[in-house]
């Protein structure tokens, strides 16, 4: 009858859980439309100051995303979701301070994390891993897009994202993403767009295909990652289109960043 008791409140407690989840998954949408919306007003006015804050904007709610995913809103986790989210935000201020070196950050987070993590007892070894993985994910590709060589690039990736933005919604309307072929339409759609887009600006062709074969193959390779921890959310209770598709904006932009695509498709190696 005790171990009864127990069950049904565990089970009770991950119900009040998924129901902060959901609450939050509903506002977080109305966040990355708005969001989105915003990248078209920063191209017409030209304002590279508010496409940075958007592409910033959009990293952050999806690690939140991610983070409530792991961790329960309706508990004390809330603070450890907050001090991630401040610690994703690092990039930013030392930019600003001028001191934008990405290992310290890394740094800083292996640090963190597992002091954090003993902190919190309910927290195990593979949802640290999860929670580490989505931070250093959200802080490199907010380092790269404060840094100089998305500054100077900053209307061609926007172009980018943008036309892999409606390719991506468009194979959603179709389910294209619970199909067999979701990793090969991910890998052509990415390749497909950097070639295509790229081809408009004066870089030599074979610099073009070898940085968007490459970004192409870690983008696949990101999404696989960020996927998988996906499905072992404990406080998400169905993962819908928008999920897929900034997954997959997300595992673009970090597949620019690793890669070095721009220093690539220059014939910088």
């Amino acid at each position: 009858m005790f171990n009864n008791y127990i069950t049904n409140h565990f089970s009770f407690q991950v119900y009040l859980g998924k129901i902060f989840a959901r609450m939050l998954e509903v506002q977080i949408r109305y966040i990355q439309f708005v969001l989105t919306a915003s990248i078209f007003a920063g191209l017409i006015i030209d304002n590279t100051q508010l496409l940075t804050a958007v592409f910033v904007g959009l990293i952050l709610v999806w690690q939140l995303e991610m983070l409530s995913g792991q961790l329960r809103l309706d508990t004390k986790e809330y603070r450890l979701i907050l001090i991630f989210i401040t610690l994703t935000f690092l990039p930013v201020v030392f930019n600003i301070l001028s001191e934008s070196r990405i290992e310290a950050l890394f740094y800083i987070v292996l640090i963190a994390v597992p002091v954090l993590g003993i902190l919190f007892l309910d927290l195990n070894i593979f949802k640290l891993g999860n929670l580490l993985f989505s931070t250093i994910v959200s802080m490199s590709v907010i380092h790269f897009i404060v840094s100089q060589f998305f500054q100077d690039n900053i209307m061609y990736l926007t172009y980018l994202f943008l036309l892999l933005f409606f390719i991506k919604t468009i194979a959603t309307l179709f389910n294209i993403q619970f199909s067999n072929f979701q990793y090969f339409f991910d890998f052509f759609a990415a390749f497909i767009v950097f070639v295509g887009v790229s081809s408009f600006y004066s870089y030599t062709f074979t610099f073009v295909l070898l940085a968007g074969l490459a970004t192409a193959v870690f983008c696949v390779l990101a999404n696989f990652l960020i996927l998988k921890i996906r499905f072992e959310s404990e406080y998400i209770n169905e993962l819908t289109t928008q999920v897929y598709l900034y997954d997959y904006l997300v595992a673009f932009l970090l597949s620019l960043f690793f890669v070095d695509a721009i220093n690539l498709v220059n014939g910088l190696f």
